[in-house]
């Protein structure tokens, strides 16, 4: 008795994908593409910050590290007491330290 075909995994990808990729215009600019999630509170059609927010994250790259429990929750209250995100408070002593040791 024969078992039935197994689906390909590429036939997969459109339920487990995030989100679509960004389009790139001619000029090399990411530009973000209409997907069928609901759009967020506050921003219709005519609403460029959104699209403009969701480039801009798209340009970025991830990284990864690891600090303490103590630290992170010193950071914690840090960022909440200047009402900003530890992401904002990480990049901007990245960017410090390059600016620092760069050339």
């Amino acid at each position: 008795m024969s078992k039935p075909a197994r689906p390909a995994l590429n036939s997969l990808t459109g339920r487990f994908a995030r989100k679509d990729p960004p389009a790139v215009t001619g000029n090399g600019v990411s530009e973000p593409v209409e997907s069928a999630e609901p759009a967020a509170a506050g921003s219709g059609p005519g609403s460029t910050a959104a699209a403009t927010v969701k480039a801009k994250a798209d340009a970025r790259v991830q990284i990864l590290t690891r600090i303490d429990p103590a630290t992170r929750r010193r950071l914690k209250v840090i960022a909440a007491e200047q009402e900003r995100t530890i992401q904002d408070i990480c990049e901007e002593a990245i960017r410090d330290f390059v600016a620092r040791h760069s050339k």
